[in-house]
């Protein structure tokens, strides 16, 4: 059922869409405040230019596109807020809200092909065998079951932190998780990983969150889950005790470490996207860059190539 827009209030139409959004697609609470945010901000441009939303043009988003470069946001920060504002003249286009879509001929903004950074495989050991060593402490044990569970699925930081009970397998063999889009895919738990989740959820200190928190959330925190800045800090703050660069070391950072160590080992492009639940492989591919780069400079090292004389 649409809500009544006002004459002078152009700012419904982003209320309307970002409904619309919200109810057809599974988006995390950032996702939701991101696509707000762009449209905000869009919105206020405009305002300041004198321009309106409803007859805006071509040449009024090129010129907003170009205040973004202005003000050095990151490439990727403008393609996303790209992005947002077309899906959002498509929904008006669409609904018959406008009788032409002013972004038909605008280009997205090329990505820069920046290999991600991540951590090496004696880094990752470090951060676990600390927390493996320190995990009397309940505060320990969590955010070593949180960056085992993250290096060992690759799940994005808000899936992880937002994880239910009835993600849970049954025997805790493998992990369900209800993705973007609405997609579902199941993951396998090893062994080690099964062991420390199977120790945490029968600690007494886990058992009285559950109680307090409403028997939902895997990670309890004050009457919901803990929250992704929480995560991030533990870990910022276990990465230093590790001897670590903690400038070094974030959430996402391990996503990408599983992805690369996934596949230096021998994991098919195909299962890597599926178990970090992208849709397109294309988004995976950047890891055989990183990977590629390790095979020069092992090749480099080969004892064979250093005894050849070069002509």
């Amino acid at each position: 059922m649409r809500r009544f827009i006002s004459d002078n209030k152009e700012q419904d139409f982003i209320l309307l869409f970002l409904e619309k959004t919200i109810t057809e697609k599974n988006l995390t609470k950032s996702s939701v405040y991101s696509y707000e945010n762009d449209l905000k901000g869009f919105y206020s441009f405009l305002k300041k230019k004198k321009y309106s939303l409803l007859f805006c043009t071509y040449d009024n988003i090129t010129l907003w596109i170009e205040s973004l470069k202005e003000q050095s946001f990151e490439q990727s920060t403008i393609i996303r807020k790209v992005s947002t504002l077309r899906q959002f003249f498509n929904f008006l286009f669409t609904e018959k809200f406008i009788s032409t879509n002013p972004m038909t001929n605008i280009m997205t903004p090329k990505k820069n092909n920046v290999l991600p950074r991540f951590l090496d495989e004696e880094d990752v050991k470090k951060l676990l065998n600390y927390l493996a060593v320190n995990k009397d402490s309940f505060k320990n044990l969590q955010t070593l079951l949180l960056t085992d569970l993250l290096y060992a699925t690759g799940l994005r930081v808000s899936e992880l932190v937002s994880m239910k009970l009835s993600n849970l397998n049954e025997d805790l063999n493998s992990i369900c998780i209800l993705g973007k889009g609405n997609k579902e895919r199941v993951i396998p738990l090893a062994k080690i990983t099964k062991k420390i989740l199977s120790t945490y959820i029968s600690s007494p200190n886990f058992l009285r969150s559950k109680a307090t928190s409403g028997n939902i959330w895997l990670f309890p925190s004050r009457g919901s889950h803990i929250t992704r800045q929480a995560y991030y800090y533990k870990l910022k703050s276990i990465a230093i005790k590790s001897g670590l660069n903690s400038n070094h070391v974030s959430p996402h950072m391990l996503r990408h470490a599983f992805a690369s160590h996934m596949l230096k080992n021998g994991a098919d492009l195909k299962v890597i996207q599926y178990l970090l639940g992208h849709e397109d492989i294309s988004t995976v591919q950047i890891y055989t860059h990183i990977n590629l780069k390790d095979s020069l400079e092992a090749i480099k090292k080969h004892p064979i190539r250093n005894t050849l004389r070069e002509d």
